[in-house]
């Protein structure tokens, strides 16, 4: 099997990649499609599971997803290595093949296709999907270009004596906002390197973006409409990449954790978007937070409020995202990961949002100095390219240079891909080993004499997480009950419990002492002197799991 973590692959050696573990673990591997993209590609699931210890529909399951935005390429990569990272240590790491045993993991490695696509063969940057949004007329303006054909599409920079930049005293490939008072000096105007549409020799303007839809606002859950926030769509679902991913979660009632990977910044995502920490349910408060604990001592990121830490203006959020779907609406325990820290990688301090956008300009010219630092000596000057003149055909003489925006700002270079990629994976272990799961235990069948017998067991939760995954979930009406069936064989009748009940969910380990089990007690009657199998008791958790138990005269059950 090929190594998936050394370079960002595009979509056909991801479907490849996906076919050849098919093909090589028959056992543990299935893939569906879960939809089809704006431009018709597969939206690939890889469904892993060991098949010979159950269905994976009645197992606990773990969601994982990437690339819900296009140049967010890490989050793929990150999928792609959990797959052959659980393939290759099945047989040999204990703790993997107890999660394969016993639960399933449904992976998606790229949510947007299309986007990723355009983002990995061309030198252009996107949101999410290639669909025109909101309209297709852009207007005048810049349009970024790779104008030089050197594949990226970097700063642009020219003197201007009213220009707003100047370069740094303290390092020349930093540029500094010009201070009040600066006057006599060389400065200069710098935007994206591009074409300006429509130019008319004197306005410098943006032009509208093309490619404007943010699919991780797409979804049901507090959406808001684009007078609102950036990139919605027309309405929750309005594209078939969310479709098809909402579709999938209504598919798959089984799923109890989703952990979703996006660039950039490090940092560990928890639920709300919409509202602060005091909203949600103190017991999912809990359990998210010592989750996200867990994760830090993994990971080396900090786990954070989105609403609390990652919100300008409270009053407007960023909403109908993918948490917002998974942990508010549907009520399944939920996170995202902005892979890929550039800043702390250089030294520079963990900041929230408000504090970044709320910088001095000398505090972003050290932190601007901190990354080249760290570009020099960690990567011998990889992803900085010096300012080049060049002929601009509308500007006349310019400077092109900068950071990679792609692989060096928004994901790490490939070199340091493995690193992430590894790290996270053990986390993603940690999130899976959370669900619930209903195991059996000390299961009994004895004669009571007349042909009647006796059978008890305890049904417990071996899981952190409760069987209902979240109290959320039991709010909002998402999940149902556990259900206990009862199918006696024929010549036996049931005359001590019912063959069909409703029982309460059972708490997790994450919960106190008590309540964590029940007894189940069920009395037979048998025809005559009958003997062997007497029934089969079936315990179905939408969350938690099946459980198909045997009652038989012989203490096998």
């Amino acid at each position: 099997m090929p190594k998936t973590s050394t370079r960002y692959l595009k979509y056909d050696e991801i479907v490849h990649f996906l076919r050849e573990c098919e093909r090589d673990y028959p056992d543990l591997v299935e893939l569906e499609s879960i939809g089809k993209s704006y431009e018709g590609r597969d939206i690939w699931a890889c469904v892993l599971t060991q098949k010979r210890t159950g269905k994976h529909q009645e197992k606990p399951a773990i969601y994982v997803d990437g690339n819900h935005h296009a140049g967010e390429v890490t989050g793929s990569a990150v999928c792609l290595y959990t797959i052959e990272y659980l393939l290759e240590n099945y047989t040999t790491d204990p703790e993997v093949k107890e999660l394969l045993d016993t639960r399933v993991f449904y992976i998606v490695p790229r949510v947007s296709p299309d986007g990723a696509e355009l983002y990995l063969t061309t030198p252009y940057m996107l949101r999410s999907s290639v669909r025109p949004y909101p309209d297709e007329d852009l207007g005048d303006g810049l349009v970024p270009e790779d104008i030089d054909g050197n594949g990226l599409i970097l700063q642009m920079r020219w003197e201007d004596p009213l220009g707003q930049w100047k370069v740094s005293e303290k390092d020349p490939r930093v540029m500094v906002r010009r201070k009040p008072g600066d006057s006599g000096g060389k400065y200069y105007r710098m935007v994206t390197e591009g074409i300006f549409r429509g130019w008319d020799g004197v306005e410098i303007k943006q032009a509208k973006p093309k490619y404007g839809l943010d699919l991780n606002r797409n979804y049901p859950g507090s959406w808001r409409a684009a007078n609102q926030q950036t990139g919605p769509g027309p309405f929750p679902l309005s594209e078939p990449e969310t479709r098809a991913v909402a579709d999938f979660f209504r598919n798959h009632p089984n799923i109890a954790f989703a952990f979703s990977h996006h660039t950039y910044g490090g940092d560990l995502l928890r639920p709300r978007t919409a509202g602060p920490d005091s909203d949600m349910n103190p017991q999912d408060l809990a359990m998210l937070k010592s989750i996200g604990r867990r994760g830090e001592q993994i990971t080396g990121y900090k786990c954070v409020s989105i609403f609390e830490s990652f919100t300008m203006d409270p009053r407007r959020p960023s909403t109908g995202s993918f948490l917002d779907f998974t942990y508010d609406v549907r009520g399944i325990m939920a996170m995202a990961i902005e892979l890929w820290d550039l800043d702390g990688r250089s030294g520079i301090p963990k900041r929230g949002l408000r504090q970044r956008i709320n910088l001095s300009e000398d505090e972003k010219e050290e932190d601007d100095i901190k990354i080249l630092k760290y570009v020099d000596k960690e990567l011998a000057g990889e992803g900085w390219h010096p300012w080049t003149e060049f002929d601009h055909p509308q500007l006349g003489k310019v400077e092109l240079g900068g950071l990679d925006p792609k692989f060096l700002r928004q994901n790490p270079p490939p070199k340091l891909l493995t690193e992430e990629c590894h790290k996270v994976t053990l986390f993603t272990l940690v999130l899976a080993g959370t669900t619930p799961r209903l195991v059996a235990e000390n299961a009994n069948c004895r004669p009571l004499g007349g042909g009647d017998y006796e059978f008890t067991c305890a049904l417990k939760n071996a899981g952190y997480l409760p069987t209902c995954s979240s109290q959320q979930a039991l709010a909002v009406h998402a999940v149902s009950p556990l259900k206990l069936k009862v199918f006696p064989e024929s010549g036996v009748s049931l005359v001590s419990g019912k063959e069909y009940e409703e029982l309460s969910h059972l708490p997790g380990w994450s919960g106190g002492p008590f309540g964590q089990e029940r007894k189940i007690r069920l009395v037979f009657r048998t025809e005559g002197d009958k003997r062997g199998k007497l029934a089969t008791v079936r315990i179905e958790s939408e969350r938690a799991g099946t459980l198909e138990l045997t009652v038989s005269t012989r203490e096998d059950s």
